[in-house]
């Protein structure tokens, strides 16, 4: 399902994949330092936080602990650097609906070429239309509006080193609330390594780092976060499958550190049963979903509980290998 680089491996490797992590830390302090005007929010004050919206139902169903899983196109979302191990071409497009009638789309493609790996993807969040009214309160509206945001990622990845892979995207974002509208710039970059213990992979990643936005008057921090993940497989022969373990810790620049948790059961790689948990909201909690593999085609479908009345979530999304 993945790939990794086969070239020998130089006296100098290791010391270069020490020099990368210690960029990775680097990147990972600073976008997360308190005093960093540019970059830190208090609790609750981040913007555009669509952008957080994991991609992908099998994802989604494991707790989205998924920075270190590099199998499909959701890598563009995930960690940019893991794009390097998708074998060949993938499309993904996924759908979830969850409270307010909020509605989110999202596509997904990554390529391999002979230098690496190109991926784009877009993302946008519509809701029904709403009510415009006075100031004042009214019995009948003035009419109705549109509210919607929007993002488009182009990144690129490739093996710098053999089993270790660097990524990056750059994602310009839109918002728009009847006739106001706000405009940003986004970046990630990652980092993914295939250890030597089989099975093993490691992974971190930035998110949505950039410079505030505005809108009107109202200035907001991007929804940065540093995630660091592993993730293990293993075939169990008895039960003629696979399984797989995740684990995200994700550390966020408006609030406290999260822990993403996942477990896949796959069944001689056609039938998958999920479950996750996201630890440290308050309104996310528990994971499940399952999907169906045949031959070139993934569907997947999962359940997110969401407590405080704000009304559960249901992903669905499709994946294809041409």
């Amino acid at each position: 399902m993945f790939k990794t680089n086969s070239k020998t491996e130089s006296p100098g490797v290791e010391r270069v994949r020490l020099l990368l992590m210690v960029v990775m830390v680097s990147i990972a302090v600073f976008c997360l330092m308190p005093g960093q005007q540019a970059l830190a929010a208090d609790p609750g004050d981040a913007g555009a936080l669509f952008l957080r919206v994991g991609m992908g139902a099998r994802a989604s169903a494991m707790g989205e602990g998924f920075t270190a899983v590099a199998e499909d196109a959701s890598s563009v979302f995930w960690n940019p650097a893991a794009m390097a191990a998708v074998l060949n071409t993938n499309v993904m497009f996924a759908h979830s609906e969850s409270f307010l009638s909020s509605r989110l789309e999202q596509l997904a493609l990554t390529h391999e070429t002979d230098y690496g790996t190109i991926g784009l993807m877009f993302t946008g969040q519509y809701m029904d239309k709403m009510e415009r009214r006075e100031d004042e309160p009214s019995a009948i509206p003035l009419g109705e509006f549109s509210v919607y945001d929007v993002a488009f990622s182009v990144g690129f990845a490739r093996y710098l080193l053999p089993n270790l892979a660097l990524g990056a995207t750059v994602k310009p974002v839109y918002q728009r609330i009847d006739e106001k509208s706000s405009a940003g710039l986004a970046f990630d970059i990652g980092i993914y390594h295939v250890s030597r213990i089989e099975g093993l992979r490691l992974a971190a990643v930035a998110l949505n780092v950039g410079t505030p936005m505005k809108f009107v008057e109202e200035e907001y921090a991007l929804p940065r976060s540093v995630k660091i993940g592993g993730s293990y497989e293993h075939s169990v022969n008895p039960l003629r499958g696979q399984v797989l373990f995740t684990f995200d810790g994700v550390f966020i620049n408006d609030g406290d550190p999260k822990q993403h948790l996942g477990a896949e059961y796959m069944y001689r790689r056609t039938l998958a049963l999920r479950a996750g948990y996201k630890g440290g909201y308050d309104s996310y909690g528990g994971t499940f979903g399952a999907g169906v593999r045949y031959n070139k085609l993934d569907v997947d479908y999962a359940f997110l509980l969401v407590k405080n009345d704000l009304g559960d979530s249901h992903r669905i999304s499709v994946s294809f290998r041409p």
